[in-house]
């Protein structure tokens, strides 16, 4: 709440923006009387472990053009990792604004209560459900299950009620707890909500499959790069500007879902970035890193040191070190029954953005709970009616990154002589390592991410600020 409105959060991508999420936006401005909406959006990083086909800045425009007030960045430490994270860093980010009164996430099932009785079994250790749930699990993957699938059936034989009956269910494949994907991060949205002191309420929006979804649209895009501008012009509507917004124009949902390129910010206007674009950086850090290796044969591979990779992993990826590949044949070189997709991507993306293991540790286990905030929230853009947020959030709000450097800089340069001296540098000492990380993929991103304008610069990431827009 702030100054007697209420705040409304969503944990996103919109990668890119489609007609869902306005659908999204308008249905929790009508169900849930939202005076506020605020959206936590990964970065040039996606969950999937791929960068966003759009840069953040155009994804964080398009939301504030149609409805969204405040745009705030998951750092990428958390956006490109599993679901349980990628849901937990939304909601540390989201709780540490410290005015944000419910989360509302889309939903195939838009059942709440099944969701809440499925992340109170995960959450309940100790007890004999859990034993039963992990047992289930542990089964399922040495059996050659993957992870999700593993989990899915444990969920049925715990939740179904009678193992019989459960077991016929199954058979069956009409489980009530089958989940697909947005039920699956709902699941974890709520989990973290739980984990973090139930930092605020929780509900959820049926999502309208009628719509083109957001991978619908990134097929189109990517499958007609070469017809897409034609597509565009001929069909689409003119992209709506600042000045229209604020003079009460926006773009209709109808605008927003047919044909699958209408109504977003399409090849037209800007370029895009695709995983393969990746695959020669990625080449080259793996032969840096293997020659690493070389050094101390017998020790565990320095890739192991990456979020997500694992032994089997790295072993694999050590037998085509010397190959040129492009990143999605690596993922299929790698990819095995005990891997998804994803899995192997994020962790491919991990090891190229550097994002290590222990620095995931140390910041998972200082903001998955309910004692801190995120030492900084980044600030990517809000609408001219609602500046008044920026003042309000609770933690400190990064509008320009530059001069947040400084503010780092300055604490390099305090000599630690109490015990608050020493938790405010463990606290910076997390600032900078969110900081850096997210700066380093911001600009590994602008190095792929070409405009077919020629004469569109793209902003140094380091330099640039905060839009606002209306």
């Amino acid at each position: 709440m702030i100054n007697g409105k209420k705040v409304v959060g969503i944990i996103t991508e919109y990668n890119p923006f489609h007609a869902g999420h306005q659908y999204m936006i308008n249905q929790i401005r009508a169900e849930y009387h939202a005076d506020v909406i605020v959206a936590a959006m990964s970065g040039d990083f996606v969950q999937r472990g791929e960068p966003a086909i759009f840069d953040k800045y155009e994804r964080a425009r398009d939301a504030l053009l149609h409805g969204v007030d405040l745009v705030v960045q998951i750092p990428v430490m958390f956006s490109t990792s599993s679901a349980e994270d990628f849901a937990a860093g939304g909601v540390a980010v989201l709780r540490s604004l410290g005015f944000v009164d419910q989360l509302v996430f889309g939903s195939e099932s838009a059942d709440l209560a099944k969701l809440q009785q499925m992340a109170a079994l995960e959450l309940s250790t100790g007890s004999t459900a859990h034993a039963k749930f992990n047992a289930v699990v542990r089964d399922g993957v040495a059996s050659g299950m993957s992870y999700p699938k593993a989990r899915a059936e444990a969920m049925k034989l715990v939740l179904s009620g009678d193992d019989e009956e459960a077991f016929e269910m199954m058979l069956e494949n009409r489980s009530a707890f089958d989940l697909q994907s947005n039920d699956v991060l709902g699941l974890e949205y709520i989990k973290a909500v739980k984990r973090q002191g139930d930092c605020f309420e929780v509900a959820c929006i049926r999502r309208k499959l009628s719509l083109p979804s957001a991978h619908s649209i990134r097929d189109a895009i990517l499958q007609n790069e070469l017809s897409c501008v034609a597509a565009k012009e001929e069909s689409a509507p003119e992209r709506v500007t600042s000045q229209e917004v604020e003079e009460g124009s926006r773009t209709t949902t109808a605008e927003l879902s047919a044909p699958p390129l209408r109504g977003i910010r399409g090849a037209a206007h800007q370029g895009y970035a695709t995983l393969d674009m990746l695959s020669d950086m990625l080449s080259y850090r793996l032969l840096q890193l293997s020659y690493l290796d070389s050094v101390a044969p017998e020790a565990n591979s320095v890739l192991c040191d990456y979020l997500d990779v694992s032994r089997e992993i790295a072993d694999a990826l050590r037998k085509q070190v010397r190959e040129r590949m492009r990143f999605r044949e690596r993922i299929a070189a790698v990819k095995s029954r005990n891997y998804t997709y994803s899995r192997i991507s994020r962790a491919l993306l991990h090891i190229l953005l550097d994002l290590q293991r222990k620095d995931h540790a140390a910041l998972r286990g200082a903001y998955f709970g309910e004692a801190e905030t995120m030492p900084y929230v980044r600030v990517l853009g809000v609408r001219k009616e609602a500046k008044e947020l920026l003042s309000a959030i609770a933690t400190t709000a990064v509008t320009s990154p530059a001069r947040y450097q400084r503010t780092l800089d300055a604490f390099h340069r305090q000599t630690i002589e109490s015990p608050e001296d020493l938790l405010m540098s463990i606290r910076a000492g997390h600032a900078e390592l969110m900081f850096r990380s997210d700066l380093y993929a911001a600009d590994l991103y602008r190095l792929i991410y070409h405009p077919y304008d020629s004469d569109v610069h793209l902003e140094n990431e380091f330099t640039r600020r905060f839009m606002v827009i209306g």
